[in-house]
């Protein structure tokens, strides 16, 4: 959690038409979030930031969102965005709490899901 109490999110998008409404999106729903562009930054992001969950586009200019995924901690939910499915269902079965959003995307959708994510983990801690 941020100081704040903000729910804090990764988000990783290296193309800014992309990235700005999300964040625009996130916040107004309640999120604080942290960028990144590239994988190195996602990485480093996850090293110095507890987020609750993150949103990686697989195909970066620099880098792979692959990377961010397989390193994010086990229980923090993660929404793949990406435009190719069969590249994220490999890391969906090897990853739990990981599902994809395919683009062109709904930001409604992908704040929905990302809820359901995060009441799916609260539940689990209450078990």
């Amino acid at each position: 959690m941020t100081r704040d109490g903000a729910r804090l999110v990764l988000v990783v998008e290296d193309d800014v038409s992309v990235r700005r409404p999300l964040v625009k999106f996130l916040e107004m729903h309640g999120f604080a979030v942290v960028t990144a562009e590239t994988a190195d930054e996602g990485l480093e992001a996850l090293g110095k930031h507890r987020v609750v969950a993150a949103v990686v586009d697989l195909r970066l200019r620099r880098g792979s969102g692959r990377d961010v995924v397989v390193s994010t901690p086990a229980d923090v939910p993660v929404i793949i965005f990406s435009g190719v499915p069969s590249e994220s269902a490999e890391l969906e079965r090897l990853r739990a709490r990981t599902r994809l959003i395919e683009k062109p995307y709904s930001l409604v959708l992908l704040v929905e899901t990302l809820e359901e994510m995060l009441g799916e983990a609260s539940q689990n801690l209450h078990a």
